[in-house]
């Protein structure tokens, strides 16, 4: 009788262990995302693949216009999105990814905060088998099944061949005094940039002088107030050139609040042109304060990056590397051309 009780008892821990078990597990995976409050869950979809977002910020429209795209992706294709926000730091991104690995995602998604210092989470989530693509800027080592960008290279050098032209028709020849604002140091965006608009200065337009080149982080604020401190070392500009819309835009702010501000058609105007094609860009191009920008396609980016997730999933051959579009926008096409900015949520 007493061997009868003893395994009875046994059979009852067993069961309340089991059931316990079992509740520990689900709340460690929930829908909701917040185990270990590593990111919010934006969508969710069948639950039979999730994918993890990690992004280098959301304080400038282009890369809040890239989580939209990636988050409208995941719609497309009924997959789950956990998406964390690295807010410029590189020590929570790299923390932020290797998040994503213990919770076992079956893709990443990066736009990192800086092409080295993201290697070592790259470097985790190859260990784990789990592929990761780069959107917008690269990675200097690590496995990336592909990375997404636009050509930025080339866009350095479409700047450099628009200022070129307006300094032309000013002073009939290819002179002029220009400013460069250049992005954040660190990421591949600013260095390709800067590399396509300085080759392109120095190989085609030797005469053109660069008063000035300086970061400016692709901070609008601190754009203000490098070309603040510029403007008053500088009496004689011709043209600024942005690494991104938030240097123009400062840089913008900064004529007008320095009173350098003229007209297009005066002698004395600023050109400015940055890069994205953002709402403020779009906006300063309407009324005059910008002249143009290099429009990227963040919004598309970011549903092609999902697009190859499916592709590889199902065991398909996926591009290594892809450049989007970009295109020049000015006073002459801003009210026709298809723009992000007047996509953006």
């Amino acid at each position: 009788m007493r061997k009868l009780l003893l395994s009875l008892l046994l059979f009852v821990v067993f069961l309340m262990a089991a059931c316990g078990s079992s509740e520990d597990t689900s709340g460690s995976n929930d829908s909701e995302g917040n185990s270990g409050d590593t990111g919010e869950v934006t969508n969710e979809g069948s639950g039979e693949v999730t994918i993890g977002l990690s992004n280098s910020t959301q304080d400038i429209d282009f890369f809040v216009a890239l989580k939209q795209g990636v988050e409208q992706g995941a719609v497309q294709q009924g997959f789950n999105l956990i998406s964390v926000n690295a807010n410029n730091d590189s020590a929570k991104q790299i923390a932020d990814i290797e998040d994503l690995v213990q919770q076992g995602v079956d893709a990443i998604l990066v736009n990192p905060q800086d092409a080295e210092a993201i290697v070592p989470a790259i470097e985790v989530a190859n260990a784990a088998n789990i592929p990761v693509i780069a959107i917008d800027r690269g990675a200097t080592a690590g496995e990336l099944l592909a990375f997404l960008e636009t050509d930025n290279v080339e866009m350095g050098s479409k700047a450099a061949d628009y200022i070129a032209e307006k300094l032309k028709d000013r002073y009939g020849d290819y002179v002029g005094k220009v400013v460069e604002l250049q992005g954040l140091q660190g990421s591949t965006a600013a260095r390709d940039r800067g590399e396509g608009f300085n080759k392109q200065m120095e190989e085609k337009y030797p005469n053109i002088e660069i008063v000035a080149r300086q970061p400016a982080d692709f901070n609008q604020e601190k754009a203000l107030n490098v070309m603040t401190n510029i403007l008053q070392a500088n009496p004689e500009i011709d043209a600024v050139f942005g690494h991104n819309d938030d240097n123009a835009v400062g840089a913008a702010n900064a004529i007008e609040q320095s009173g350098r501000f003229k007209p297009a058609d005066d002698d004395e105007h600023i050109f400015v042109i940055g890069i994205d094609g953002n709402r403020q860009a779009i906006q300063g191009i309407e009324n005059g304060s910008i002249d143009a920008t290099i429009s990227q396609v963040p919004i598309s980016m970011g549903e092609m990056a999902v697009e190859y997730v499916k592709e590889y999933l199902a065991g398909n051959d996926v591009e290594p590397h892809t450049f989007t579009r970009n295109f020049l926008v000015t006073k002459e096409n801003v009210e026709t051309e298809d723009l992000w900015a007047k996509e953006l949520k």
